[in-house]
């Protein structure tokens, strides 16, 4: 491993690395017109206590951003190329004085009046970023907020962002209850807390022979998987206009809590070990296949897809806990997903198909491929390979130099992947006095024309959400496809 990867303070006492693969793959799939590749959390809450003192929630996030600046100062770095190694470099630099955190808040803390409900605000007035931020918005009544906690996806990831969420509630909490006796944190030794990239924190060294041959074997698997006439991707709903950049917007689904305790049953009935996630790729697969166009004839198509896997729990102390949430520790599974579907001929009528067998049948395969790439413990082969590939995958995925990574096909091939949450009320509470949470999520963005889909658990509702480039589709026509899979999950 090369030292460079390791934070080294300079005679100037500017805190230094190199990035590692994952963190370049995020750093470069960045759009053009942006200035990051960001990841969103975001909390609606209200101030149980409903006072008129429109600045005390203020004040009290300003006081927990700090605070979560300096536990988590990695949230302040940012990235350097330097010409003269060419290496991209990751630099942080320490407060010098209170005139200089101001400076940082008044860049990265935006308070914003009510635009509508908060969904609006994201998708039609959100601004683009470099840096980790806060936007807290104000709705109405005027104890209602929305707080968006964005950062740069080279700095983070889904559970990170969720970590941050809950530590900055927390925070805010304390800082509202004490006021101006909040401790303000010291500036100067917080350089310690910076987070080292994946390879250093998972100790990922230069692959052995036998694990390079298994990943070459691995990626011949997947080539074979690629290698199909038909793959399975939405077909588009917008004409995209020329040199007109696109906007991403996001959508949600939720599910009312008895259905989704049905949804929860109704899984596990499908075969032992099968849960809500494979049974929503399953009905993703599925709605896929509903929306082609139909022919004469029968169709053979295939739909692909890699897994984003969690590697939190497989680190060693500390950065397997919250202390080291501002981290992209995560990776893109070596496997490829394959699975195979049947677009039935023009003559074939929706309900007579046997949707209920088929979505059984598909959810049981997608539980083999998890069990292959999620193994429970930590000694085997597979889960040490998941965490010794990471950086080779990455480097894989990652557009190589003068390559947009977000320029399309033609014809557009517009893929969808799912990314599975989990419980977020397991990571975010409810309450946090006086303030009470109203709905949390997390999204990030996809690259090119491809749909990104999330699924996760909040206050026992499950909620499917989308996030899309507008170029490519309208948003009735995502809204209609949620609500396609969600009938496929019906099946069940």
């Amino acid at each position: 491993m090369s030292p460079n990867l390791h934070w080294q303070k300079s005679s100037k006492g500017v805190w230094e690395r190199d990035l590692d693969e994952c963190e370049k793959f995020y750093y470069l799939s960045a759009r053009k017109e942006n200035g990051c590749l960001p990841v969103t959390g975001c909390a609606s809450f209200i101030d149980s206590t409903r006072t008129t003192e429109n600045n005390r929630v203020e004040a009290a996030f300003r006081s927990a951003w700090t605070s979560l600046r300096h536990r988590h100062p990695t949230l302040a770095s940012h990235v350097q190329y330097d010409e003269y190694t060419d290496r991209w470099r990751r630099v942080y630099s320490s407060p010098g004085n209170s005139d200089e955190v101001r400076q940082w808040l008044t860049s990265t803390f935006h308070v914003l009046d009510s635009v509508g409900d908060e969904l609006q605000w994201f998708n039609q007035h959100a601004p683009t970023f470099k840096d980790s931020s806060i936007f807290l918005v104000q709705g109405q009544p005027s104890f209602h907020y929305t707080l968006f906690l964005r950062c740069p996806h080279d700095v983070i990831d889904g559970v990170g962002i969720l970590l941050l969420v809950n530590q900055l509630f927390d925070y805010a909490s304390r800082a509202y209850d004490q006021e101006d006796k909040y401790a303000a944190p010291e500036w100067g030794s917080e350089g310690v807390n910076l987070s080292p990239c994946l390879r250093v924190a998972a100790n990922v060294q230069t692959l052995s022979d036998a694990q390079s041959k298994r990943l070459a074997d691995i990626q011949s698997k997947n080539g074979a998987l690629y290698n199909h006439p038909g793959l399975l991707g939405l077909p588009t709903s917008s004409v995209p206009v020329p040199s007109t950049p696109g906007r991403r917007e996001r959508l949600s689904f939720t599910i009312p809590k008895r259905a989704t305790e049905q949804i929860l049953q109704l899984s596990k009935s499908i075969s032992p070990g099968v849960s809500v996630t494979h049974v929503f790729m399953a009905a993703l697969a599925l709605a896929l296949s509903e929306v082609q166009p139909r022919e004469e004839n029968p169709q053979f198509f295939r739909y692909v897809n890699h897994s984003m896997i969690n590697l939190r729990p497989y680190l060693n102390r500390p950065y397997d806990g919250p202390d080291h949430a501002a981290a992209t520790y995560h990776t893109i599974s070596a496997q490829a997903l394959g699975i195979d579907v049947v677009v039935p001929d023009s003559s074939t009528s929706e309900k007579s198909e046997n949707k209920e067998n088929r979505l059984s049948q598909i959810a049981t395969r997608v539980r083999d491929f998890y069990k292959l790439i999620r193994p429970d413990q930590l000694s085997t082969v597979a889960t040490h390979d998941q965490i010794g590939f990471a950086p080779s995958i990455f480097k894989i995925f990652t557009p190589a130099s003068g390559v947009d990574p977000h320029a399309v096909s033609e014809p557009i091939f517009s893929s969808v992947s799912l990314s599975s949450i989990g419980n977020i009320s397991s990571i975010v509470a409810t309450k946090y006095c006086p303030l009470e949470l109203e709905n949390v999520w997390v999204a990030s963005e996809p690259i090119g024309a491809a749909v990104a889909l999330f699924l996760g658990t909040w206050d026992e509702k499950i909620e499917l959400s989308a996030v899309f480039d507008n170029r490519y589709h309208e948003a009735d026509y995502i809204e209609s496809f949620l609500r396609r899979i969600v009938n496929c999950v019906g099946t069940v």
